[in-house]
């Protein structure tokens, strides 16, 4: 004999077309290998107290009381969950008497199996009364006394059934359904084939006899199994053991099971025969003292009879809370775990009032009470709320607007100088485009232009020891236009002699300059000079990009919050960029478990450079501790409109980038889209956010009153419905973000 405890991975989860799929290729299961076999499935009160009593051990390692305060709370929700019996515990096993299987055999057919036997709850001594079982205790004298403390019991069996059964109905249903602990048990043995033909044959003499009335019935089954090839025939059996504390509720519920399972078979409450129908839940084959009772099946009903595998899952106690799941087959606590170094990038997507903002800001405090540090850039103000949250302990919150904001785009934000000047060409690009339409594209003399003075502005400073550890020694533009004028002076045909030892200047085989590039460079550095002068060094901006960075970014504090609504939108991508090179500046050089949150990614996507740099960032923080996370509305801020790629490309969205963040990030949660989105979402990670997920997800988006706070939450290779529970101090502070 031997016992597995199986799960069908996600097999509630798709649309039934391929449910009939997964049943069709499991029916050569049972009519192939498995001779006799039993399935067990558990359903028991999901205690959890495990999971209460871990999160109450971290809420209590943790000394800031800011942060102990809101875990306290997760705590006392999850009591309150556990004493409303809102949750359910599901464990499915099953019994291979010939030694027949395997794991390796099992996942042939789609089904996880890892060896190990359950324990049934009902230890101890027991009384057989008439229609249930009653735990009892021996007094010394010899007498015995019921035990109140432990479950009583009673099994009742199926003697015949019908033809209208599916994986829902009646099993899986009945487990979603239980109002108290229950075992089911489907006792399966298959037919040797010469006792089909012998049965046709007895059948067809009682029908000429005329001696049964259910002989045709009888006949025409038998007549059926020889004529289906593909499946076998097996006697199957059904019993429920129901186990509660008070008889009269067990009566109760007996009573409650035999009426809802009339339509699917008729139902014996085995009086007299409870303690022997009792064994069947045991390792005995054929346990003794049993009455007849077995039906004769095809191959198809065992298959359909195993669909109820797929209900249920384990409970994780690591993480960060993210709600309440709504799947009623799969009831559990939802946690997001980041273990160690494993890469931790996600994705939050949503319409519009549909709880994104606020599920991000609640994720991040829980993110920052756990001890990671979190960084939000966000353009609509609403980071102030986890300001107030954090009573403005722990937290820094930075308000960027030409009126208050200082920015030096020399800043040095990298150790290889070649990289910097990429950076100050990027920042070049979007600075010299005032009105956002489009960032300026440089031509091969104005980035040889750039490239040289910048070498000039930084010679004479120590690059590590002063402008990496420093940014108010960092030369200004007003610095940086005189480089240019420099380098305008030295590509004139003055200056060609000295200008030939520098690479700048392309040179032929006989030594000579290339004919027209020094005159192409200085024109384009006296140009740049001229245009960078009018508008930043002496012009409206010069307050805000000829001075030395006053924005804060060494991230000190525990929340770090970076407000960008009082910038243009014109300018977003350019302050968003800025902030997020020195946030990765100080990623690198002091590493720490740390999350950046970055809020409308689609900023970052109006110019293809960023969304590259964003994509690195993916690519290597995580050596740092670090993790990205992105929100927006939907994947068309990643990888343009669907259908319409080359367009996208044509507009400025990086599409390859996207593409490479959507497939690098660990967990995606979405709340509540239109349904085109939801869809392509679930095209996109088709093998874990199935149909049925996007079709909630479309219901959740489809007007602006419901749905708020519903999403899907995909992560460790599966996606599940979720309600995103505040608790409530966040409740307090952040709805309404």
């Amino acid at each position: 004999m031997r016992v597995f405890q199986v799960t069908l991975p996600h097999f509630y989860q798709i649309d039934s077309h391929d449910q009939s799929a997964v049943i069709g290729q499991m029916v050569s299961l049972f009519a192939g290998p498995v001779q006799h076999c039993r399935f067990l499935t558990f359903i028991m009160p999901a205690s959890l107290e495990r999971l209460e009593r871990e999160r109450r051990r971290l809420a209590m390692s943790i000394s800031d009381d800011w942060a102990r305060r809101g875990l306290m709370e997760e705590v006392r929700m999850i009591g309150d969950w556990a004493s409303r019996g809102e949750m359910r515990r599901t464990r499915h096993f099953l019994v291979d008497f010939n030694d027949a299987l395997t794991s390796n055999d099992l996942a042939h057919w789609r089904v996880v199996g890892e060896e190990g036997y359950p324990q049934l709850p009902i230890p101890g001594d027991y009384a057989e009364y008439h229609d249930h079982m009653a735990p009892v205790i021996k007094k010394k004298d010899g007498r015995l006394q019921v035990d109140n403390s432990r479950y009583r019991y009673a099994v009742l069996a199926s003697y015949q059934l019908t033809r209208t059964w599916d994986w829902r109905h009646p099993l899986a249903q009945t487990i979603t359904a239980a109002d108290g602990p229950m075992i089911i048990c489907i006792d399966v043995r298959k037919v040797h084939p010469e006792r089909v033909t012998a049965s046709a044959e007895f059948w067809q003499g009682m029908i000429l006899n005329g001696q049964d009335r259910n002989a045709i019935i009888a006949s025409e089954e038998a007549e059926a199994a020889l004529t289906v090839r593909d499946e076998a025939v097996h006697q199957v059996r059904v019993l429920f053991m129901l186990l509660d504390k008070s008889a009269a509720s067990l009566r109760e519920r007996m009573e409650s099971l035999r009426k809802t399972s009339t339509q699917y078979m008729k139902v014996d409450r085995m009086l007299g025969y409870q303690a022997a129908a009792a064994r069947m839940f045991g390792p005995a084959a054929k346990p003794s003292g049993m009455p007849a009772g077995h039906f004769n099946t095809l191959s198809r009903a065992p298959a359909v009879f195993a669909g109820m595998w797929g209900v249920g899952r384990e409970q994780n106690a690591n993480g960060y809370y993210v709600g309440i799941s709504v799947d009623e087959v799969a009831p559990h606590v939802s946690y997001l775990d980041w273990q160690g170094n494993d890469p931790f990038h996600g994705i939050i997507l949503g319409r519009t009032g549909k709880g994104k903002t606020v599920g991000a800001q609640a994720l991040a405090w829980r993110m920052a009470e756990q001890g990671a540090q979190v960084v939000l850039l966000e353009p609509q103000g609403h980071s102030r709320r986890l300001l107030q949250l954090g009573g403005g302990k722990n937290v820094s919150y930075n308000q960027l607007s030409y009126g208050t904001t200082k920015l030096n785009i020399l800043d040095v934000v990298y150790e290889n100088p070649t990289d910097q000047y990429d950076h100050v060409i990027t920042l070049l690009a979007l600075l010299l485009d005032p009105l956002g339409n489009n960032p300026r594209r440089f031509s091969n003399a104005e980035v040889a232009a750039i490239r040289r003075a910048l070498q000039l502005t930084y010679a004479r400073y120590d690059w590590e020891g002063e402008l990496m550890a420093d940014h108010g020694l960092t030369p200004t533009l007003e610095t940086f236009c005189h480089k240019l004028y420099q380098v305008a002076e030295q590509a004139s045909p003055a200056g060609l002699e000295s200008l030939a030892k520098l690479t700048l200047v392309k040179q032929l085989g006989n030594g000579q300059p290339l004919p027209g590039l020094s005159g192409h460079v200085a024109d384009a550095a006296l140009d740049l000079a001229e245009e960078i002068e009018s508008l930043y060094v002496y012009g409206d901006y010069a307050d805000t990009f000829n001075v030395p960075t006053n924005l804060d970014l060494t991230l000190k504090e525990r929340i770090v919050l970076f407000d960008f609504s009082q910038v243009p939108e014109r300018r977003r991508p350019l302050f968003y960029y800025a902030t997020l090179a020195g946030i990765n500046h100080q990623v690198r050089r002091k590493p720490r478990k740390r999350a950046i949150i970055v809020d409308e990614v689609h900023y970052m996507n109006q110019e293809a450079s960023l969304m590259t740099f964003l994509a690195n960032m993916v690519k290597t923080v995580r050596t740092f501790g670090a993790a990205v996370i992105m929100i927006d509305q939907d994947l068309e801020a990643f990888i343009g409109v669907e259908g319409a790629q080359a367009e996208s490309m044509a507009t400025g969205t990086n599409v390859t980038a996207g593409q490479f963040i959507i497939n690098n990030v660990s967990w995606t949660i979405a709340f509540g889209m239109k349904r085109d989105a939801a869809y392509r979402l679930a095209q996109h990670y088709k093998d874990e956010i199935l149909p049925s997920h996007a079709e909630f997800l479309a219901r959740m988006g489809s007007d602006d009153r419901h749905g708020k706070g519903m999403a899907v939450v995909r992560a460790n290779g599966k996606a599940d419905m979720v309600y995103f529970q505040l608790r409530p101090i966040e409740a307090e502070y952040l709805l309404g973000s």
